[in-house]
């Protein structure tokens, strides 16, 4: 498309023939194109952002006043950076609309190239730019389909990310998934920017027609002149050009709207003019701003980039699922500590605030058992959460709960209350539950239900944190705070005889199956001072001392401190743990083993420790598939509890 350029000196004499007016008719239709182009960009921001079109405008003259000079589109990232600071809107996304903008151009352009293209002076050519650009659109929405769809993609581009610092890994992986939310969300095929679309690109090819007739030249030769080069500066696609003659009244038609927009934008907001041009000279910092639609769903940044995290680095499927999938109704304010592979978070929908549950695959499965254990289960006698609606579909579930207020959970009034008020309220969740058992008791399970339940929670579970065991130490024989142990005393497990004689109390009944302290709200205003939530009713042997088991897996060791950041360490085959319970819990543990003696006898103490034994048995493969460091303090709490119920009761 390139040609010879005429003689310099023919370039004046041009220019004085030129009409002023016909000159100055497609100057003006410029501005007002790229005066479109403001406002169809203003489109892509929700309308909750505090985005005037003239500072999108003035963005915009910056940002093509740099793309004059500098090469590779520098002016893009300029006008992303002007915005961020003058309207306060988080860098990632204006830099996502940006691209989004620029990829539905290349859609529009890639058309326009092709159903002119038999009219250009190079046909040929003009089919191979247009095959380019639509091809680059095509590859941008591809690139989003495969962020959005693979899990690996998106590890790859959170491993990459990992070179710099936390904060600006964040944003990388925040722009990338802004861009895909942009390009794959819908909101370049709304009608509304679809129409400014039309408009602009209307008002573009009147300014390149119009500048066409006043120069004597083709209209297909002003637009190559002006797009011939994508990636170059205009100062190199106009001085480049062999397709007009005409060069200087191509700079005027060209640099004039630029200067027009910014001579007015320095008029009309002089303030943030001088900001915008003094984070030029400081070559740019990008201020904190609003959401993109994805982050307005979480009222706390740190939610949404643990959200961010999660999704990218595949390390946390409920996280990443519960931002995918249970917020497109509500605004997320906090998420909850928790055991399992359900996610607990305050969140706001329908303008209240309620408690949701969420979890994926398996975990979503179980959460289904679980709302239905609540709704069927309610009663005035047994103090519930209430469920007040659910979703799901494929492979996800949520529930949510009504928000009680005020409201704390039994671990941190524990903390703050004397030991005597709060064995009565752990006295008032047993007596509950242990009636419960009462009204549902079978005598005698099925010995092939007991000799499962043996096998999945206890040989299997145990045999998979041996292997992790002497995988992580690098060999049998360890100490855990200076005593001596040996994985050979886990081989107890692998002996059915034993196990068999441990399970001497055989009826079954409902029951609620994780009744932790964590799962017991204090609620002053309830009708029962507390209520009781996530059950795990399905335990294969459904013993009434799980419940109790599970009780005593709180208090014995301090679960809900050991939930919330286990410390331990390796070195050698040395582990240190820090498993200190607090004096609260201490109190309440004695008091709740003489309860249970008082209620099943010593026989009764012993099959209670035996059962919260298999319950650390099933969390500790939870926590190994958390993380290493995890799975080894709880693999050290399970050894400290087999060395402690076998030293009691051999």
């Amino acid at each position: 498309m390139r040609h010879t350029l005429r003689d310099p000196q023919t370039v004046g004499p041009a220019v004085l023939q030129a009409n002023p007016i016909l000159l100055t008719i497609p100057v003006l239709l410029l501005v007002v194109a790229h005066s479109a182009r403001a406002a169809r960009w203003a489109f892509l921001f929700p309308r909750n952002y505090v985005t005037g079109r003239l500072t999108l405008l003035l963005g915009l003259g910056l940002g093509y006043a740099v793309n004059a000079l500098i090469p590779l589109r520098i002016g893009e990232i300029v006008r992303g950076a002007v915005v961020t600071r003058v309207s306060k809107v988080r860098f990632s996304y204006v830099m996502a609309t940006i691209v989004g903008e620029r990829v539905a151009d290349l859609a529009v352009l890639a058309l326009i190239i092709a159903v002119t293209a038999p009219r250009s002076a190079s046909p040929d050519n003009a089919v191979l730019v247009a095959a380019l650009f639509a091809t680059s659109a095509t590859l941008a929405i591809g690139l989003a389909l495969v962020i959005r769809r693979s899990a690996r993609a998106r590890r790859l581009v959170w491993n990459a990310a990992g070179i710099f610092n936390g904060r600006i890994r964040v944003g990388i992986a925040d722009f990338v998934w802004a861009t895909t939310e942009m390009l794959l969300g819908g909101a370049l095929l709304r009608w509304r920017f679809v129409t400014a679309t039309v408009v602009m690109w209307g008002f573009y090819m009147a300014a390149y027609a119009a500048f066409g007739r006043a120069i004597g030249a083709p209209v297909l030769d002003v637009v190559a002149a002006i797009l011939q080069q994508p990636l170059g500066s205009l100062a190199d696609s106009l001085t480049n050009s062999g397709t007009i003659a005409d060069v200087t009244s191509l700079w005027i038609f060209a640099v004039t709207p630029i200067l027009l927009i910014l001579g007015y934008g320095a008029l009309m907001q002089s303030h943030a003019f001088a900001r915008a041009a003094n984070l030029i000279l400081r070559h740019g910092r990008s201020g904190r701003g609003s959401p993109n639609a994805q982050r307005d769903r979480f009222s706390a940044a740190t939610s949404y980039e643990s959200f961010l995290g999660a999704f990218f680095s595949g390390e946390d499927q409920a996280v990443s699922g519960f931002g995918m999938e249970a917020i497109d109704d509500c605004i997320v304010h906090k998420f909850y500590h928790g055991g399992s592979d359900a996610i607990t978070a305050l969140v706001e929908a329908s303008q209240r605030l309620v408690i949701r549950k969420f979890a994926v695959g398996d975990a979503a499965a179980k959460l289904q058992i679980q709302a239905e254990w609540l709704r069927r289960h309610a009663a005035p006698t047994l103090p519930l959460a209430k469920v007040i609606s659910d979703r799901g579909s494929g492979s996800v579930y949520s529930y949510d709960m009504p928000l009680v207020t005020p409201a704390n959970d039994f671990y941190d009034v524990i903390h703050s209350s004397p030991t005597g008020r709060n064995w009565e309220r752990l006295l008032q969740v047993l007596n509950c539950i242990d009636a419960l058992h009462a009204r549902t008791v079978a005598p005698e399970a099925d010995p092939r239900l007991v000799a499962s339940y043996l096998e999945e929670k206890v040989n299997r579970n145990a045999a998979r944190i041996v292997d992790f065991a002497r995988h992580a130490i690098g060999r049998d024989s360890f100490s855990i705070n200076d005593s001596n142990y040996d994985l050979a005393e886990w081989r107890t497990f692998a002996d059915p005889e034993w196990l068999q004689a441990q399970l001497r109390d055989r009826r079954i009944a409902t029951i609620h199956g994780d009744l932790t302290i964590e799962n017991v709200i204090i609620a002053p205003d309830h009708p029962r001072g507390l209520y009781i939530i996530d059950p795990n009713p399905e335990n294969v042997f459904d013993s009434p001392l799980i419940d109790w088991a599970k009780m005593m897996q709180s208090l014995h060791l301090g679960y809900e401190t050991l939930n919330r950041g286990i410390s331990c360490s390796l070195s050698g085959g040395a582990i240190q743990l820090a498993a200190a319970r607090s004096e609260a819990y201490a109190e309440l543990h004695e008091a709740l083993e003489a309860e249970i003696k008082s209620r099943f006898g010593e026989e009764g103490v012993r099959e209670v420790y035996f059962h919260e034994l298999v319950n650390y048995l099933r969390l500790t493969t939870y926590k190994i598939r958390q993380s290493h460091t995890r799975g080894l303090g709880f693999f050290a709490c399970c050894a400290l509890l087999l060395r402690r119920y076998r030293d009691r009761y051999g």
